[in-house]
Order: structure tokens, then C-alpha cells, then sequence
């Protein structure tokens, strides 16, 4: 059994932001900069775990500064936390000495069926890293009242999105470069995909018709924190729901639910639902309001109240 300080577990990676991970106005995509995060994140667990680890929690995101097209950032991830077969991991983005984003999550080694395995190697923290240990072992004690019931939520599969008026769906086949290494889905294509529908979706409210001298578009804020009940595997098909749950004076909230669907059986399990914050900018970059939105039905208005509660939470983040 291998003892680890928490500074060898640190994992950095370099991105370069390219015409392909940006909007309009050469801004990172937020889907972009998560999937950067986690894969990162992903590097770190498994360089402790000596084999494949997945992502099973993301804790709340909220991005602090604009991301530009050029740009080079330095994505560092580390496991601060081992447990029997998972591992408390933070990621955080950085331009130079200023810090972009950051986030905690959990990882799972995995064996060959994707079933959880057992970690051999610990931590053994020196006195520098003991408050960052006991940071993380407090985080898996509150993340473990949301995850206890992850088994009955694997199977519910009811559509969050049904009685909302602003609504969108969409399928998509899991192919080879969505995944890791031909088995499970890379998570960070997992959240790119929710964050594009979300975005089409806070597109379409703010009446986006394409690009056009001086347009106005919208840019991912945040991402509360979500679980993962399935993995995904090549050859899955996923269905996508993204619904409005909230419009501020500039910002807005979509709730987005992954369905798996098993391409023979047709059996449907539950993935991830996960609310992603948008705020409408124009072609300077600064917040403009949008229309008005007043929740009309029961299901609205309760979607509504649940979606100021998380955006208290979101805003002592920032």
C-alpha cells in the first residue's frame, strides 16, 4: 500500500483556446472550460487509483472570469481525499497568477465492467495539507445526504422538463471520440453536450436567430452541483431534456436531465439532472436584460421558489 502526500497526486494540463471551443465574440464556451476541468480531474484520480476513474460527483461551479479565444490556461487537479473506491478531487483554472474557475468532485475507480474497485494506495497529508484534507473529508460528509438514495434516482426516469413552456429535447448516439477509450463516455463530452443544449435553449428565449452585427448571445455562468447514477457506454443513446426554471433581469436558469437508453432493450435509466445558469450578454459583453417571465402553472411556480434557493447558494459562491 502506497503512502501519498496531497502534493503528488497534482496534475497540470495546457489548454489553448481554439476557434472551436468559442462563441461569436471569441469567448470560451462554459461547456468547454468543464470538460477541460474534469478531465483533468479525471488524470489526477487516476494517477492514485493505477486505472480508470470516473466521475461520479461535481459539486457547484461557478465561473469567475471571461474566458478568451488565444487564451492559454493552466487547468491543475489534485486528490485531497481517499476513500475504499473513491476519491475527493479539486480542479481549479488559471490565467497566470489569476484563478478562472474552480471545482470538487468525486471520482470511482472502476475495473474492466466499470464496476467500483478498491484503491490500494492513502493519504498521509503533511501539516501544510491537513487543512486541506479536513476541507475534503467535510465536503464527502455533506455531498453524502444528497447521493444516499442514488440507487432509486438511477431508475426515475420521469421528465423534469414536462410542464414547462419553454422546453427542448434532443437524442444523440454515444460514438468512439465521445468516450474515454471505446468503453464509457468521457464526462466532460457529457457536460459540453448538456451545456450547448442549455445554451440553445436560453438562446431561443432571448429570440437568437444567428450570429448578426452587433448580436446579443448568452454565456454559462454556473453549474450546480450533480450526481451520476449510469455510466455510459459506447453505443448508448442519450436522450437530453433542457427546460427554463427561472429568468432574472439578465440571467437564466435551465434544468437539463440525461436519460440512457439501452439500444437493444430499450430500457431507460437516469444519468444526471443538473441546473445550468446563463446570463444574456451583448456583442461588448455585457449583461442586457431579457424579456420578462412570470411562472404561470403549478409546476412553473414550484420550479420557480426551488430555483431562488439555489440561486441564493450560487451567489455566496461568487
Amino acid at each position: 500500500m502506497s503512502s501519498l502526500r496531497i502534493s503528488d497526486t497534482k496534475v497540470t494540463s495546457l489548454r489553448v483556446v481554439h476557434y472551436e471551443n468559442s462563441n461569436f465574440m471569441g469567448r470560451l464556451h462554459g461547456g468547454d472550460m468543464l470538460n477541460f476541468l474534469v478531465d483533468t480531474g479525471m488524470l489526477s484520480a487516476m494517477k492514485v487509483a493505477n486505472g480508470l476513474a470516473v466521475l461520479a460527483s461535481l459539486d457547484d461551479v461557478a465561473f469567475k472570469k471571461p474566458v478568451l479565444l488565444g487564451d492559454i490556461i493552466e487547468v491543475e487537479a489534485q486528490v485531497e481525499y481517499i476513500g475504499n473506491t473513491s476519491m475527493e478531487v479539486t480542479m481549479r483554472a488559471k490565467k497566470g497568477s489569476e484563478t478562472l474557475v474552480e471545482a470538487s468532485g468525486v471520482y470511482v475507480k472502476v475495473d474492466d465492467l466499470l464496476r467500483p474497485s478498491i484503491i490500494t494506495a492513502r493519504l498521509n497529508p503533511d501539516e501544510e495539507e491537513k487543512l486541506i484534507y479536513e476541507k475534503a473529508l467535510e465536503r464527502r460528509k455533506n455531498r453524502a445526504e444528497r447521493i444516499k438514495d442514488r440507487l432509486n434516482k438511477r431508475y426515475d426516469v420521469s421528465d423534469p422538463t414536462e410542464g414547462l413552456r419553454y422546453r427542448i429535447t434532443t437524442t444523440i448516439y454515444v460514438t468512439p471520440e465521445m468516450t474515454y477509450d471505446g468503453k464509457i463516455i468521457s464526462a466532460g463530452k457529457l457536460l459540453k453536450v448538456m451545456d450547448d443544449l442549455g445554451g440553445s435553449l436560453a438562446l431561443r428565449y432571448i429570440g437568437y436567430e444567428g450570429y448578426k452585427e452587433n448580436s446579443s448571445t448568452v454565456v454559462t455562468v454556473s453549474a450546480n452541483s450533480m450526481s451520476f447514477y449510469t455510466p455510459v457506454r459506447l453505443g448508448d443513446i442519450l436522450e437530453i431534456r433542457a427546460g427554463i426554471t427561472y429568468v432574472g433581469n439578465t440571467s437564466i436558469e435551465t434544468v437539463i436531465n440525461v436519460i440512457r437508453i439501452d439500444p437493444k432493450s430499450q430500457v431507460k435509466e437516469h444519468v444526471t439532472t443538473a441546473y445550468f445558469n446563463y446570463v444574456r450578454v451583448d456583442y461588448n459583453g455585457k449583461p442586457t436584460k431579457v424579456q420578462p417571465y412570470t411562472p404561470q402553472t403549478e409546476k412553473e411556480k414550484k420550479a420557480y421558489e426551488d430555483a431562488l434557493i439555489r440561486r441564493r447558494k450560487l451567489l455566496s459562491l461568487s
